[in-house]
């Protein structure tokens, strides 16, 4: 009896296990592709508000009467596409570090699922009780032989 309620309590560990371990992948997998989709939204607000920037700049250099190939005009311009640049490279970072976050705690998870597991079913065979009654045995027929 204590044997079959010992199977069937890992089997048990072993599909929730199983199960667990499942669904943290699915978790993980859907927040990469939330961090992605966020990441390329993010990119996407800077370029767009480079080109508005950029598009100021012109119109406000027209008003003033600066002709288009202005040293000074060209100067703002190029800092508009490095701050771009900047920008777009600091995005694609986090998401890159966001992506290794997610998957390292996926691990952790799943490496917390099978120590789990593994003491679930440790303690099914008997745990540590087992092991001192066999370690109990083993000392208690090594001196009675010896003498």
């Amino acid at each position: 009896m204590a044997i079959t309620a010992a199977i069937i309590g890992a089997t048990a560990a072993v599909a929730g296990t199983v199960a667990s371990i499942d669904q943290s992948k699915k978790a993980a997998r859907a927040s990469q592709r939330q961090q992605q989709a966020q990441a390329l939204r993010s990119q996407r607000q800077a370029v767009r508000e480079q080109q508005i920037r950029r598009a100021q700049m012109k119109a406000q250099a027209q008003a003033l009467g600066v002709a288009g190939g202005s040293s000074a005009v060209s100067g703002g311009l190029s800092s508009l596409s490095s701050q771009l640049g900047s920008s777009l490279g600091y995005a694609s970072q986090q998401s890159g570090l966001s992506s290794q976050i997610t998957m390292a705690s996926q691990r952790a998870s799943m490496f917390g699922d099978v120590a789990g597991l593994g003491m679930s079913v440790f303690q099914g065979v008997g745990g540590f009780q087992m092991l001192a009654e066999a370690g109990s045995e083993k000392s208690g027929s090594g001196s009675g032989s010896s003498g």
